[in-house]
């Protein structure tokens, strides 16, 4: 008896879930294509997913990568606004801070004030349109020189 045209509960690749899909078309017997009922997307029938010996799926294994990843970022944060502190103590009253402007040309050393992201140092000049710009709690790639359009 075909499939094709039924309900049937798969690995949506685009969800990542398993979730209620519609068969498509089978090919010697067997589920070839389904579409998701929820995102609408078409993909190779790839059954249901598959439970570990503890009853829990990969996932978790992936949070705990999660987790990780955001600890290290929020001691990265905390590395970059440290040094942004340190930087805005030396930063004497005599010191320019130019406004942030695409067009404009910077050299290292240099204090700027963006609209977005507030008082930022050019640690860096990368090349003749990008440098890095630390501001409080990141370190960003920044254009510049950039012709008017």
């Amino acid at each position: 008896m075909s499939m094709v045209g039924k309900n049937v509960d798969a690995l949506c690749t685009r969800c990542g879930l398993t979730l209620a899909h519609i068969v498509l078309y089978e090919v010697g017997g067997m589920i070839a294509r389904v579409k998701c009922k929820t995102c609408g997307a078409e993909h190779k029938y790839r059954g249901v997913k598959v439970r570990d010996r503890r009853g829990a799926t990969g996932g978790d294994r992936s949070r705990r990568a999660g987790a990780r990843a955001a600890e290290e970022s929020r001691q990265a944060e905390a590395v970059e606004t440290r040094r942004w502190l340190q930087r805005q103590e030396e930063l004497g009253k005599g010191i320019p801070i130019r406004p942030y402007c695409m067009a404009d040309r910077y050299q290292r050393g240099e204090v700027i004030d963006h609209p977005a992201f507030g008082i930022g140092f050019v640690e860096k000049i990368l090349e003749d349109q990008r440098m890095d710009v630390l501001f409080k709690g990141s370190l960003k790639r920044m254009v510049m020189n950039m012709p008017p359009k």
